[in-house]
């Protein structure tokens, strides 16, 4: 690939067929499962106060706010953001929507979890990230999870690493061309969507870490793992596993500062 990806090639990727392709290529069922999977995970009662970090268009935000959780969810494309904030007034749905960058967004305090769904863990480098974990540990209470999804951690990415790739989703098409950055651990990413006569071209990167790398970033900033499985039935994880589904709980040492 030729093509130079900017640093922040995320401020405006989610738009377009990009977005299109996203709300279809995820099944109500899916969704069902994640949010039933995040409930009990995170071990939280309903009114809790819960961090959707990026949130998307919001499927599991407004999911877990139909279920009794009061939500914020996060995100910085002005595309999904419409759109939750849609949903949320035709619907009167307690969901607090914060649009702007996961790294230097105030997302507020005191939650009693958080999720990171949808491989956007991993769409910076470790600085970037670094600041990403810290925002999410401080925005925690003591004792709150954290779950984080991806299937870009380099034990699932990296054994059958997947050079190109094409998907139908009824009237859109999307061709994916994937290199692999070696230098940095980074994949790099052209996708080509078409729709009649309609065509994309996005680009974006992705930074691959190794679970083990995950684990000592949340460490660093008083979050430990406490479960990492492979799906939502709590199948442990292993390599090759095309999902990962991390549980991290932020210590109860400092619970001075909520006092």
């Amino acid at each position: 690939m030729n093509t130079i990806i900017a640093n922040d090639w995320y401020t405006d990727f989610f738009q377009g067929l990009n977005c299109q392709m996203w709300e279809r290529a995820v099944t109500t069922e899916w969704t069902t499962q994640e949010v039933d999977f995040l409930i009990d995970t995170l071990n939280v009662q309903p009114n809790a106060r819960l961090l959707d970090i990026p949130c998307g268009f919001g499927r599991h935000t407004i999911e877990l706010a139909k279920r009794g959780y009061q939500l914020t969810g996060v995100d910085i494309s002005d595309e999904f953001v419409r759109l939750l904030r849609g949903q949320i007034k035709a619907e009167q749905l307690p969901i607090q929507v914060i649009h702007g960058n996961i790294l230097t967004t105030d997302i507020g305090a005191a939650y009693d979890g958080a999720c990171c769904m949808g491989n956007s863990f991993g769409y910076v480098d470790y600085e970037g990230m670094n600041t990403f974990v810290e925002k999410v540990a401080r925005a925690l209470k003591p004792g709150a999870r954290w779950v984080i999804n991806s299937g870009m951690v380099a034990e699932s990415r990296l054994p059958n690493f997947p050079k190109t790739g094409h998907y139908v989703l009824g009237d859109l098409t999307m061709d994916i061309s994937n290199t692999y950055a070696i230098n940095d651990s980074c994949m790099l990413t052209e996708l080509t969507y078409t729709k009649g006569n309609q065509v994309e071209v996005h680009y974006f990167k992705h930074y691959v870490y190794t679970l083990a790398e995950i684990k000592r970033l949340l460490k660093r900033h008083n979050l430990q793992t406490i479960a990492v499985y492979k799906s939502t039935d709590r199948m442990d994880y292993q390599l090759g596993d095309q999902q990962m589904y991390l549980v991290a709980e932020k210590s109860q040492s400092d619970l001075s500062k909520f006092f």
